[in-house]
């Protein structure tokens, strides 16, 4: 998290860095995301300057929840982990 918060700090982008702990999650039976995402997670997706520690299926969930607060989003990945991610955003860019 230190490293993540000095990170954006030093790009400008903020400090306010919140960890994966906070993010939501699929429900671990079904599968599915949460019913109201973009009510429950979508101001704190807002006003987030970074996320650290994030698995790959709090990155689709990410997109998803500011897709369904109307925004367009666009993603990099640089591993398959990241793919439904990149598929849901509305621009997806794959690094190497």
């Amino acid at each position: 998290l230190l490293i993540a918060r000095e990170t954006a700090r030093v790009l400008g982008m903020g400090d306010y860095v919140i960890d994966a702990n906070k993010l939501p999650v699929l429900d671990p039976v079904t599968k599915k995301k949460p019913a109201n995402l973009a009510h429950d997670f979508g101001d704190m997706c807002l006003s987030v300057d970074a996320f650290s520690h994030v698995f790959p299926e709090q990155k689709y969930l990410i997109v998803e929840c500011l897709r369904e607060l109307g925004y367009k989003v666009g993603m990099t990945g640089d591993g398959v982990n990241d793919a439904p991610a990149l598929k849901r955003a509305d621009v997806g860019i794959a690094v190497a």
